[in-house]
């Protein structure tokens, strides 16, 4: 098994070097695609043992990509952005996973959780999670110019591995509003030419676009579009309908209107998301027996505690709701396991720590 280490670059240097160090590890050779750096991204990544090429940028990112996987030799293929890492204790275990592939010739590649952070955060705070596939045999291929898709050959299929789990730091605070202006930039670009035609998944990433601004109103309206196309974005449903009702919150909009919402989402959505979602509005509006109802139930259907689980990200704070108000009725042990098996399973939210802390000095002063 040949392991090529790929990877796309503008202006990279603060990047490459962890890039460079991950990959050296793993790969059989890297080919890093410079496309316009003005910094010492060229110079870092041919130091770092990296053949570098150079591409004129044209606009779609699915095309440099398509480049990159032409200079290729190996017969599997690690495509990385720069700002994507393995985290030491997978590096040592990646190439025995990924030699599954040679025991699996159905599967294309492998998909694993990304866990995007903020590496501005002094805790490395977490933002968000997907599942993203970064291990693929060569004989895949790209499309799309801006929100390119790995595109499989017919007959195969992606296999989830979360032993695969790497990290992201491009949406870090002060870089995310420079990638989604630029993405929205060319989005608006492609829309105004004469012959191009609106597709549902257009709306869905003008949507993420305006949210991720701050431009609220126009990523609630956008929302609605991609509604109107529920059936061509059924996979997509759930994330749409987030997106929707955290705008509408930042909007200010009517409780009744927001809690509607949730609702209707309820209906198709992930119901332990949604559930907890609406504890979490009702929690923060005062209606503390109410929203601990809806956080029970959700609680009770989440399957898993998982980063790929859309839900992920309301566990911490699901769970200190149910710690804290265990602890003000009195039952303060039970109350005080829920924080601290909480804390270890995120140790990535330091507001629970705070929380367990606050908790066990109130229970410490009672006694």
């Amino acid at each position: 098994m040949f392991i090529s280490a790929l990877c796309i670059i503008k202006n990279e240097a603060a990047n490459l070097p962890v890039w460079l160090s991950n990959m050296k590890n793993v790969a059989d050779e890297m080919v890093v695609v410079d496309t316009g750096s003005t910094d010492d991204s060229v110079r870092i990544a041919e130091d770092g043992g990296a053949k570098v090429l150079s591409y004129t940028w044209q606009n779609d990112f699915a095309a440099a990509r398509n480049f990159a996987l032409r200079q290729a030799r190996g017969d599997v293929i690690i495509f990385l952005d720069a700002d994507e890492y393995f985290p030491e204790a997978v590096l040592k275990k990646l190439r025995l996973i990924i030699a599954q592939l040679d025991s699996k010739p159905h599967v294309a590649g492998l998909c694993a959780p990304r866990i995007d952070i903020d590496i501005e955060n002094p805790n490395n705070q977490f933002i968000d999670v997907s599942v993203q596939c970064r291990v693929f045999r060569r004989d895949c291929k790209f499309e799309g110019t801006i929100h390119e898709t790995l595109q499989i050959p017919e007959g195969m299929e992606l296999l989830q591995d979360d032993r695969l789990l790497f990290y992201h730091t491009g949406y870090s605070a002060s870089l995310i509003r420079g990638k989604l202006k630029r993405n929205l930039q060319m989005l608006l670009a492609r829309q105004a030419q004469p012959d191009y035609e609106m597709q549902p998944m257009d709306y869905r990433y003008l949507m993420d676009c305006y949210y991720g601004l701050g431009e609220h109103e126009k990523a609630l309206a956008m929302s609605d579009k991609c509604l109107a196309h529920a059936d061509e974005l059924s996979a997509e449903i759930s994330y749409i309908h987030k997106i929707r009702v955290k705008a509408a919150y930042f909007l200010g909009l009517p409780a009744s209107e927001i809690k509607s919402m949730i609702e209707e989402a309820l209906k198709v959505g992930n119901r332990a998301y949604f559930l907890q979602l609406m504890g979490h509005y009702l929690w923060e509006h005062g209606n503390r027996e109410e929203a601990l109802t809806y956080v029970q139930k959700g609680l009770a259907v989440t399957k898993e505690i998982s980063p790929t689980n859309a839900v992920y990200e309301l566990l911490p704070y699901s769970y200190m709701m149910q710690g804290e108000s265990l602890i003000e009725k009195g039952e303060e042990t039970a109350g005080l396991e829920i924080l601290a098996r909480a804390v270890q399973n995120f140790p990535h939210v330091p507001l629970l720590k705070k929380s367990l802390q606050r908790a066990q000095a109130y229970c410490y002063s009672r006694k």
